[in-house]
């Protein structure tokens, strides 16, 4: 089979001619014959076809239900005719979705007249499934899919030095964040010691959320049902992390400093920014899969950079509303 005149990662590509197929008007005893004759050289031989004079998939048996069939029946009045076939231009990610929602060893492909091609094993999908994932994990770490092992250190620099030359220039909103509530920082120097820990706290939390919906979307079928109830989810999520982390550092500040309005201040920011990271990071790649785009596109790095900006604004903004108290 020639998988050149397929298109790349299809199941036209994937099928093998591992298969056994019988005419629907044999008997039982005939195509047990046949199942004996066929099956030299074949491998994971699980299931029968059952074809028409047109070469036209019809049923299926399993070599089970074969085995166990009486001799005399003809295949055509005991197969499955409600069987899971692919085309052979399907992509090979639906595929994948397809096996692990059926539960089966092996699918038929067939062209357009319904002809069978080739068949898929679920050992070949496995494959897939990890080719996948490896594509998704570039994509969220934004290091690009074509860097390996054995890429030139220029090359690997050149693919990723965009994203991050624009990932740098958002990251100077931070500065300017920084600098205009310079008198609060100048007035409470105390509070830079948190920056830190505040900015990377609410990044983290955005970049695990990012990490639980793209791994979602890959496995579900996601409708306005299934968004809402994820996004109430990560929102309690966020609210039990933010507050546990939130009680955490604030009677850290206060132990550290000694200033309970500051642990107060630091605690609240850091549970406002925790629950804004976690919905930054479920609602930015349920956007883009809604707009059609590849939610993995919403990588980590810019998930993380968003979030900085962002805790920066909650954090100095509360503390320069209580700024008199914490002096």
């Amino acid at each position: 089979m020639n998988h050149s005149i397929y298109e790349h990662e299809t199941t036209g590509t994937l099928m093998k001619q591992g298969y056994v197929a019988l005419q629907e008007t044999c008997t039982v005893e005939q195509a047990i014959l046949h199942l004996r004759e066929q099956v030299q050289g074949k491998r994971n031989i699980h299931y029968v076809y059952m074809i028409d004079e047109d070469q036209q998939l019809t049923g299926v048996l399993s070599v089970r239900e074969l085995l166990a069939a009486s001799d005399t029946e003809e295949l055509a009045d005991i197969m499955k005719k409600n069987l899971i076939y692919f085309p052979a231009n399907l992509d090979q990610e639906e595929a994948a979705k397809v096996f692990r929602d059926k539960d089966l060893v092996s699918i038929p492909v067939v062209n357009k007249w319904k002809q069978l091609m080739g068949i898929i094993h679920v050992e070949d999908i496995i494959d897939v499934i990890h080719q996948e994932a490896d594509e998704d994990i570039g994509k969220l770490t934004a290091s690009g899919k074509e860097i390996d092992f054995h890429t030139r250190p220029l090359i690997a620099a050149g693919k990723r030095l965009p994203w991050l030359i624009l990932l740098l220039f958002i990251g100077l909103i931070s500065g300017g964040i920084i600098e205009s509530f310079e008198e609060t920082l100048e007035a409470v120097v105390a509070l830079a010691f948190f920056m830190p820990m505040i900015a990377g706290m609410t990044g983290n939390t955005g970049t695990q959320s990012l990490a639980v919906v793209v791994r979602g979307l890959v496995s579900e079928k996601l409708d306005f049902k299934k968004a809402t109830k994820l996004l109430w989810r990560e929102l309690l999520v966020g609210i039990i992390i933010g507050l546990t982390c939130a009680i955490i550092i604030a009677f850290v500040a206060y132990i550290w400093r000694g200033s309970l309005m500051l642990g107060f201040v630091v605690g609240v920011s850091l549970l406002a920014t925790l629950i804004i990271g976690t919905l930054a990071g479920t609602i930015i790649p349920l956007i883009l899969y809604k707009c059609k785009a590849d939610p993995a596109v919403a990588s980590g790095p810019l998930i993380t950079t968003i979030n900085d900006i962002l805790s920066l604004l909650i954090y100095f903004g509360i503390a320069t509303m209580f700024i008199s108290r914490i002096m």
